[in-house]
């Protein structure tokens, strides 16, 4: 319904394409957004319940018991990622580095960002010494220094989306 209406102001004279254009980039990366703040939301307050409805006969003693095991390894490495991600965080934002001159960059799944940096994190990020990372929820980006940014980048490379490749 949006497109049709879209394609009558364009018939109309009262929109052009760029217009149309940049209103439906607008709208994907509003959107956009949207879902990665309602995956974080749900993310977060989902907590994991313990199975108790069990629709199997045990025809051997040992296949549950190897099966509880895979899930308590799985279950502490993933405690253990996260422990690891809340001390990288708690250290990671950088201060005084917000201002008005606009860095874009590209997203790992593909979408523009845009963020208001200072003239000198603006340089510090083209350097290499300042990083643009998702935070803590993945849902918004901050700038870190580059030995944060490779810490995360050695838990989980989405993290990272700008970091600058310094030649040795």
């Amino acid at each position: 319904m949006a497109g049709n209406l879209l394609d009558a102001l364009k018939h109309a004279g009262l929109a052009d394409a760029k217009k149309a254009k940049k209103i439906e980039n607008e709208k994907k990366q509003q959107q956009h957004r949207d879902l990665k703040r309602d995956a974080a939301h749900t993310q977060a307050s989902s907590v994991p319940q313990p199975n108790t409805d069990h629709d199997f006969i045990a025809i051997e003693g040992k296949a549950p018991q190897a099966q509880d095991l895979r899930d308590a390894a799985r279950h502490n490495a993933e405690a253990h990622v996260a422990d690891r991600l809340k001390q990288i965080y708690a250290q990671a934002a950088l201060r005084n580095v917000f201002g008005r001159k606009k860095f874009y960059f590209e997203t790992s799944d593909h979408f523009i960002e845009c963020i208001g940096l200072s003239d000198v994190a603006y340089a510090l990020i083209d350097r290499g010494k300042y990083a643009i990372v998702a935070n803590d929820a993945m849902d918004d980006f901050i700038v870190v220094n580059r030995a944060t940014a490779l810490n995360l980048e050695a838990v989980d490379k989405r993290r990272v989306a700008v970091l600058k490749r310094q030649e040795s």
